[in-house]
């Protein structure tokens, strides 16, 4: 451990760490995954010190053969430990690198087996900052570049600058009165600084304060083009970050509406680095991943799942600054996420697939043979394995259950929200739970479906379960951790949990359990307006054969919020209809989905007949359709609750109703469908007051000399 941090030492600016290592290995172990960590020093009896990662190599090399491995980074992104006071002053602050040693395979709480495990050798380490390769720095001559002009007329100088910055900050050409304004505060705080860098320091801070630099970029149709904002949601989307220069190119150059050049730089971006980004952020939302962090573990029921601190005053508690079986298996999620848009798989592999994206501490708890090392990559995977799909990853599991056994109701919860699309309502809150409603007949309850069973019997309870319920109980042979558990100990049998003193090993603990795991596991349901199933390779076949259309769709609605940056609205139901039916065209291939999102909606149309694709059924344009369909329904709203007020309005309903429900199919004419609107309301002034003080920003007048029917 080195404290790298003291009197003289720089506190920002590029950083390298150079170390000469080897490893221990003992047989059949390939190669062991050192990380090197820096901050706070770790060797103190606390869990809360902070560090980051710095960079990981895999020792495969011997003693006999070191090598030199070398890290970078910048010094500034590493938490700074602060010194201690002493007499009144405090001493400088340090930087301690830790190098770690990652290997697992399951077994790490298996007793004392330092001896057994692979080791890394290290035999020095040196650490060097600030790197200078060139002067001045890259990321200065980015800014602040070298003409003769700064010499000549700093000014004139010092306006470039900020053009050149403001246009990058805010994703288009910088304006005139944009620069004269910055101009105008360099000039203000030059005379009181010591440097040009120093006064354009304080200017370019303005910049970033700016709305314009901290909104997304939208068009107004003078300053702001359609193909500035394209740019910018596009790298936003997809890289969460600001256009590059080539992206900014195509816009300028008003090339990036040709939908040629547009389908080249979506999957441009999609194959940089930088969109694994938008692929954690976008599978930690649209799965609710975060949540299985949060879920307690028992520890006594599952000793083995996590890597336990074995002595000391926090003898059981989880060993912290190391990566954990829990932060891989978020990891495999997003890594599968982002292996299905790689490889353009079929959207349905989100429910079934043929691989898994795993580690050797994975595949360890999954029960998979034949991997090594903590890098997750690509396995064939077989029908024992039990893991196709994201239903059966450990992350979705743990998050919906309880940490000591599975909770069907949060599984069904999540699989009608995140895969299927359904909208499940939360409880009332008077509902009592589970337990609570079954009373004390709970205890003689032989499973967790005949619990469910008693708990529909009350009146209040029924209505919701009888739709949720079918849709996890599939997944119960799935246990609090996320492995496949057919058989379980039989109602009322007292399981103890893993004792040291009396199992030499976890081994010996796991033939323990065997014995108590006596019961088949009860997975079998009837699904809402659907078969018979029984486990979790029945439902996907039901899923994949009745709900096709409602995971595609689903998945073009999660993207396209995404990529939005909003919920969807009513109006948007057209763009997911149109998106739905191209990417089935497209085979519902990932990438081709995400290509079609990007594409502006003008663009994704074959030929203008798809405006209209069926007459009778797409009556009125878009924008024209969609405001009289929101009056509708807010219309229908009005009405269910003021029909007490409106008694005298009763005889016109049915024309109402009329209207209301066959608009887009029946009526043939769009100002035709708005006079009958009117006339309906006209006979009726209360009606016409409260209805324009409701709606009045979505009244639609028709042209002049629009027939009265």
């Amino acid at each position: 451990v080195l404290g790298v941090f003291g009197l003289g030492c720089p506190k920002t600016g590029e950083f390298r760490i150079r170390m000469q290592a080897s490893a221990i290995l003992p047989p059949g172990v390939k190669e062991i995954p050192v990380r090197l960590i820096m901050g706070y020093g770790i060797n103190v009896n606390s869990s809360t010190q902070l560090v980051e990662p710095v960079g990981t190599v895999r020792l495969s090399n011997s003693p006999d053969d070191p090598q030199v491995f070398e890290f970078r980074g910048r010094i500034e992104n590493f938490p700074v430990q602060p010194g201690v006071m002493r007499n009144g002053v405090r001493n400088p602050g340090s930087l301690t690198i830790t190098p770690q040693n990652l290997y697992d395979d399951g077994t790490l709480n298996d007793g004392n087996r330092n001896v057994a495990m692979p080791r890394a050798v290290i035999n020095w380490m040196e650490f060097e900052a600030p790197l200078t390769e060139v002067w001045p720095p890259e990321h200065h001559s980015r800014i602040m570049f070298e003409p003769s002009l700064r010499e000549s007329d700093p000014r004139a100088y010092a306006r470039e600058v900020i053009e050149r910055f403001v246009t990058r900050a805010f994703r288009r050409k910088a304006t005139k009165d944009e620069v004269d304004r910055f101009a105008k505060i360099y000039d203000l705080v030059e005379p009181e600084m010591e440097t040009m860098e120093a006064a354009m320091r304080e200017t370019l801070s303005m910049v970033l304060i700016s709305p314009q630099f901290l909104m997304h970029t939208v068009s107004d149709g003078e300053v702001v083009s359609k193909q500035d904002e394209l740019a910018a949601r596009l790298s936003y989307f997809l890289w969460g970050s600001m256009p590059d220069e080539e992206l900014r190119k195509l816009a300028v150059g008003g090339e990036l509406l040709d939908p040629k050049a547009l389908d080249e730089q979506v999957r441009r971006l999609l194959a940089d680095e930088r969109s694994k980004d938008f692929v954690r952020n976008f599978t930690m939302q649209w799965l609710s991943l975060s949540k299985m962090k949060t879920v307690p573990i028992n520890k006594d029921l599952f000793p083995r799942f996590l890597y336990y601190v074995p002595r000391g005053e926090r003898a059981g508690t989880e060993e912290p600054y190391r990566p954990t079986i829990r932060d891989y298996m978020i990891d495999e999620t997003v890594a599968f996420v982002g292996e299905l848009i790689r490889s353009n798989a079929s959207v349905f592999e989100v429910v079934d697939s043929d691989f898994a994206m795993i580690n050797q501490a994975l595949a360890a708890h999954y029960g998979v043979e034949g991997i090594q090392g903590d890098r997750l990559r690509r396995v064939k995977l077989k029908p024992e394995h039990r893991l196709d799909g994201l239903l059966t990853h450990g992350s979705v599991l743990i998050g919906n259950g309880t940490g000591s056994a599975p909770h069907p109701i949060y599984r069904a919860v999540w699989l009608r929200e995140a895969i299927l699309g359904d909208e499940v309502k939360p409880p009332p809150a008077d509902v009592p739970a589970l337990t609570d409603s079954a009373g004390e007949s709970a205890e003689q309850a032989l499973s967790i479906k005949d619990l469910l069973a008693l708990h529909r019997e009350k009146e209040s309870c029924n209505d919701c379960h009888v739709r949720l319920d079918p849709w996890g109980i599939p997944f119960e042979r799935y246990n609090a951790i996320g492995k496949f558990q057919a058989m379980v100990p039989k109602e009322g049998t007292r399981v103890g949990g893993f004792d040291a003193r009396k199992y030499e090993n976890l081994a010996e603990y796991q033939k323990y359990l065997a014995t108590l795991n006596t019961v088949k596991v009860e997975a079998d349901a009837r699904v809402p307006r659907g078969p018979e199933v029984d486990g979790m390779k029945d439902l996907k076949e039901h899923l994949l054969k009745s709900r096709r259309e409602d995971i595609a769709g689903n998945m073009i609605k999660r993207l396209l919020s995404h990529g939005l940056g909003r919920k969807l609205e009513f109006s948007d139901r057209f763009a997911v209809e149109e998106l739905l039916r191209l990417s089935k065209e497209k085979g519902y291939g990932l990438k081709e989905m995400m290509v079609l999102i990007c594409q502006p909606p003008g663009q994704r149309r074959a030929m203008p007949l798809l405006i209209l694709r069926n007459m009778a059924s797409q009556l009125f344009f878009n924008p024209f359709r969609n405001r009289l369909a929101g009056l509708v329904i807010r219309l229908r709203f009005f009405l269910r609750w003021h029909l007490a007020t409106l008694q005298h309005f009763q005889n016109q309903l049915p024309m109402l109703h009329l209207l209301t429900s066959h608009f887009s199919a029946q009526v043939m004419n769009g100002h035709i469908a708005l006079a009958l609107f009117r006339s309906v309301t006209r006979n009726t002034i209360l009606f016409e007051k409260r209805f324009h003080r409701l709606f009045k920003k979505d009244v639609i007048h028709p042209p002049p000399n629009t027939p009265n029917t």
